[in-house]
């Protein structure tokens, strides 16, 4: 799910810490029950580090435990980010990384350098306090990227590829379509020219 952001938040992230911020001001939006629900969200930023979106990923317990790769770059690709934040948030005043934080973070990592994209952070937060956890001033960052834990097989790496590769392609079909529904081009024709279906092509 696509969070909105207000216009303070569209912003220069400068350090985790501007992250750690934000993402705990989006949390905090959420009713007092929901907020002490974990959630995960993936932060895109453009090759200047500004927020290109953020996305609500996971929510519930536990939220990160059988979240796929794609459902975490699906989003990153279509908007060509070309880094990415993930963050998630605790109810309890322990802050420190476990090993599932961990693990979700080397997966990520490696399925970044497959598609391109740098997963750049993990930051933790916390609704009740501004305390937060960056995976990244810790070194825990620069440790996970030596791993080799998660390193995807030959099948494993054409695979994530070619859902990359196929992802661009739809992306492309989209633009094209529109550009040619605002020049009143029929939906049958932009079907034949896109390879979209029609329905596909009037809800765009």
């Amino acid at each position: 799910m696509n969070v909105t952001l207000t216009k303070t938040q569209k912003i220069l992230v400068e350090s985790s810490g501007d992250i750690a911020r934000i993402m705990r001001q989006i949390l905090l939006r959420e009713n007092r029950i929901s907020r002490q629900k974990e959630h995960l969200w993936a932060v895109g930023l453009n090759a200047d580090f500004s927020i290109l979106y953020v996305e609500l990923i996971a929510f519930g317990i536990p939220a990160k435990g059988k979240v796929k790769p794609m459902e975490i770059f699906r989003l990153a690709l279509q908007k060509e980010a070309e880094y990415m934040y993930l963050c998630h948030n605790r109810k309890t005043a322990d802050m420190a990384a476990q090993p599932d934080d961990k693990a979700l973070t080397d997966r990520m990592i490696q399925v970044g350098n497959i598609v391109g994209i740098n997963v750049y952070d993990h930051v933790i937060i916390n609704a009740k306090t501004e305390d937060y956890l960056s995976f990244a001033d810790v070194g825990l960052m620069e440790e996970l990227r030596k791993s080799t834990a998660w390193v995807p097989k030959f099948e494993q790496i054409k695979k994530i590829k070619a859902m990359a590769k196929a992802e661009e392609r739809k992306q492309t079909q989209i633009t094209i379509a529109k550009t040619m529904k605002k020049n009143k081009v029929s939906a049958d024709l932009i079907s034949k020219f896109t390879g979209l279906s029609v329905e596909e092509i009037k809800s765009l």
